[in-house]
């Protein structure tokens, strides 16, 4: 990762703490619950998102500005490595981003619980970033040149309008997982009103992890099916 991207996430991160000490200072104190969704959306969603859009998109288009493509093609499972490496290096060195943005936005909000919540938001962290990199690694690899600007529309369009439909294709979302593990583990179940239980999956914190692996997985073996198979013009391998 360059340098410039590395700092754009970093002020991201930073940026995230800042929002959460301005908002808590013009209201005079935050009450818990809305500072629970409010560290949600800055977080595992703003954070993590942003910063496997730095990370993972690049994974192809990198190696073509490069002109190290055909190395990678030519060499036995060496499309496969990529793929897998960047994914493994996205999701870590994102998390562990999110993660400082995560400490630094709990000391910004001073919420009562800091600890569980703490807990809590590290593993909804891992979640997102395995999830929304294997989804970035499909518009990767089918418009490596376009791939922040497919992306960015796969988000909007995969994660925030499909995910917010109360229909069977919002099972298919990385966001309704994370939103039914925020509503179980902070008891929320019974307190949420009706129209907005449409919204989550009632189904135990177990199965919204495995349905995220699950979903992980195949986008992750579709894209490496995609890599495989895709031939670079030498215009667009120069």
């Amino acid at each position: 990762m360059s340098v410039r991207r590395a700092g754009a996430v970093a002020i991201i991160a930073l940026l995230a703490a800042a929002v959460m000490l301005a908002v808590r200072r013009i209201a005079g104190g935050i009450d818990r619950d809305f500072g629970v969704v409010l560290l949600y959306a800055l977080v595992p969603e703003a954070v993590c998102m942003l910063g496997l859009l730095v990370t993972m998109c690049p994974v192809v288009a990198d190696e073509l500005e490069r002109g190290t493509w055909q190395h990678v093609a030519v060499r036995p499972g060496g499309r496969r490595s990529l793929l897998l490496g960047t994914f493994l290096a996205a999701v870590v060195w994102t998390a562990a981003v999110a993660l400082v943005a995560l400490g630094l936005t709990l000391l910004a909000a001073g919420l009562p619980g800091s600890g569980r919540l703490a807990a809590i938001f590290a593993a909804l962290v891992v979640v997102s970033c395995v999830g929304r990199a294997a989804l970035f690694a499909l518009p990767a690899v089918i418009l490596p040149r376009r791939a922040l600007v497919a992306s960015v529309a796969a988000a909007l369009v995969v994660e925030y309008m499909a995910g917010f439909l109360p229909a069977v294709i919002n099972q298919l979302t990385v966001s309704l997982r994370l939103r039914s593990l925020l509503v179980r583990w902070m008891g929320w179940e019974r307190a949420l009103p009706t129209e907005l239980q449409l919204l989550v999956d009632t189904q135990p914190a177990w199965v919204q992890i495995l349905a995220v692996v699950i979903l992980a997985s195949v986008m992750l073996c579709t894209a490496g099916l995609i890599l495989a198979r895709r031939q670079f013009p030498p215009a667009e391998e120069a």
